[in-house]
């Protein structure tokens, strides 16, 4: 908590997943927030305090940071001592970074900053992007301070995260590094390092493709295996014991908004030199296809006239559908059976009890803890399609 004596002034620019935590959290630390959106619904919601937040504890977190006055919501962006930007960074239809909205964010502040203000930038970036940016606002106030600080957090354990989890900083210069630093340790518990702004953003986007390398070879090799007639998991259960072995658990594709981005960033900057990041792209891509194709063969095969998918989420345990391959799955089997979907975070989706009685064949695309006490009777005589260990 801060000094009421130092309290300062914060405005967060973007309150999606990661700003709208953000913001909670300075306001229930002592900051006087003021949360900006260009989208009016958003806000709107945001507001009433009459939607319900589904990541755990952040509703609480809305509710206190509002009725505190800590936090106000608008539209447009204000004077205060210390930006931050979180907005959306998408690719285009050719896979490169889409920097529409953090030029948005960028030129919206400019109008607003005073000396030594300091602009921190959290969405993750092409390297070379806070440098310039950096650049660009200089020309209108020379004498701030910019920063650039990754988030890193999991979705569904998101408030704790961003007070726990380590982070880096990658300062333009080091006074800009410094004042991040002091801003960051009023309310981060987790270790703070520090580096230059470059080195920041590749550190962000290195941790992403890193796993979806790792994950593109265990989705591959699940393929391997399939052809092969051996069972993955007793595959990967056996290899892990091997002391310096650590092969990921495979699934239907990669989804979320960090680890299928990310790798893209890389490859945008250096396209001759990113061939093994782009082919786990394209693993995983293929991983998604060569799913649908499988189950299609066999409902043809077998006749199958329902099907049930159990779980639509990009990952286990989250009710979070962004760039979910277990979705694209569905939605692609609809023209070829009566499709069933099945996830206990979504409560307008089949129960589960009911889509076993009804299906004759039964998916599993993502891994929730509801379907771990799925007894063995249960599933007797139905046809079963595994891709994510639903059924072991």
């Amino acid at each position: 908590m801060i000094d009421v004596k130092d309290k300062k002034s914060v405005c967060v620019s973007g309150l999606g997943f990661i700003g709208l935590p953000t913001a909670c959290v300075l306001a229930t630390s002592g900051y006087s927030v003021l949360g900006v959106d260009i989208n009016p619904e958003v806000v709107n919601h945001i507001q009433s305090l009459k939607f319900t937040l589904s990541e755990p504890n952040l509703q609480l977190l809305l509710e206190n940071a509002i009725t505190s006055g800590n936090l106000k919501i608008s539209t447009k962006v204000e004077a205060a001592d210390i930006h931050i930007i979180a907005v959306p960074t998408p690719l285009t239809s050719d896979h490169k970074p889409n920097l529409s909205y953090l030029n948005i964010a960028v030129d919206a502040l400019i109008p607003h900053l005073r000396t030594r203000d300091l602009v921190l930038i959290e969405s993750t970036l092409p390297i070379g992007t806070t440098e310039s940016m950096a650049q660009k606002l200089h020309k209108y106030n020379p004498e701030i301070y910019i920063a650039y600080c990754p988030e890193r957090i999991l979705p569904g354990n998101i408030v704790h995260e961003l007070t726990h989890n380590d982070r880096v900083i990658g300062g333009i210069n080091e006074d800009s590094a410094l004042k991040a630093v002091n801003f960051y340790k009023s309310f981060v518990h987790g270790d703070i390092i520090t580096t230059n702004a470059r080195t920041a953003e590749a550190v962000k986007l290195a941790e992403n493709t890193y796993r979806d390398i790792n994950i593109a070879y265990a989705n591959e090799l699940s393929m391997i295996a399939d052809h092969l007639n051996v069972n993955i998991t007793e595959l990967i259960h056996i290899a892990n014991k091997h002391p310096r072995v650590h092969i990921h658990n495979p699934g239907p594709g990669v989804g979320g908004h960090c680890i299928p981005l990310s790798p893209w960033f890389l490859a945008s900057s250096t396209p001759p030199l990113t061939q093994l990041i782009t082919k786990a792209r394209e693993i995983n891509n293929n991983k998604t296809k060569w799913v649908i194709e499988k189950i299609r063969k066999t409902i043809k095969e077998n006749n199958a006239r329902v099907v049930a998918c159990l779980g639509l989420t990009y990952k286990p345990n989250v009710p979070d559908l962004r760039e979910s391959p277990a979705l694209m799955i569905v939605d692609a089997l609809e023209k070829e059976a009566m499709v069933l979907r099945v996830d206990p975070y979504f409560p307008d989706t089949i129960p589960l009890q009911e889509a076993i009685a009804k299906a004759d064949l039964l998916i599993g695309l993502v891994a929730h803890r509801e379907f771990q006490d799925i007894a063995s009777h249960e599933i007797t005589g139905k046809m079963l399609l595994d891709f994510a260990g639903v059924f072991e």
